[in-house]
Parts: C-alpha cells; structure tokens; sequence
C-alpha cells in the first residue's frame, strides 16, 4: 500500500539511536524533522541542542512552524555537525557550528 522510501532517525551523541520514524514515498520533507523535534522536545526538556546538517537551514522551518512558541520556550538550539559547518561560509560557522558559536557545545556534542 505505502512505499518505504528510507528512515529519519534522532540519535544523542553517543550514537545510539532515540527515535526513528518511516519515511512514506514523499522523500525528504521537513514533517519527518519536525516529528522528531516535537517528540525530543516533549522528552528531553529545556535548554538541548539538536545537531542537523541543514540545521541552519532548518531553523527557519522550525521559526515558522506549529511548534516553534515550544522551541522558543525550551530554548531548543539547531546547530550543524562539526564536519558540515566547514562547508558553510564564515558568517555561517560563527552561529552555527558548535566550535564556534557562542555557546558552549563542543565537538558535535548536546544534550539531545
């Protein structure tokens, strides 16, 4: 009936898998991110981070999405895997990479 096309899985940093959801024959769209967001906030809290390769990118879906008064309120920060973020521009790094960005999340590394 529905056609598998591949999975969207969270993982914390340790690499074990958190949560994953089939992804149904329309390809890669932002309602599989956003499940999985909504699902990690209610879960895990205030004050995570979330590491996306298009997490710079993707924060703005979030910005405009249902949910986005519940990212706002959780302090929920996106930012971009260590080996992504050298691909973005400089500006780009200075927000979204962990190294580099204001706060402290060193090495790919947060609490979601």
């Amino acid at each position: 009936m529905f056609q598998q096309s591949g999975i969207f899985i969270a993982c914390c940093c340790h690499r074990l898998v958190l949560l994953g959801c089939d992804m149904i024959k329309s390809g890669e769209v932002m309602k599989y991110p956003l499940a999985i967001v909504e699902k990690l906030l209610s879960v895990c809290g205030h004050n995570g981070a979330v590491f996306y390769d298009i997490g710079c990118a993707f924060s703005t879906t979030l910005a405009n999405s249902c949910i986005a008064p519940k990212v706002s309120s959780l302090n929920l920060r996106m930012l971009v895997g260590a080996f992504h973020g050298h691909a973005h521009n400089r500006k780009c790094q200075l927000e979204w990479h962990p190294a580099l960005c204001s706060q402290d999340w060193q090495h790919g590394r947060g609490r979601m």
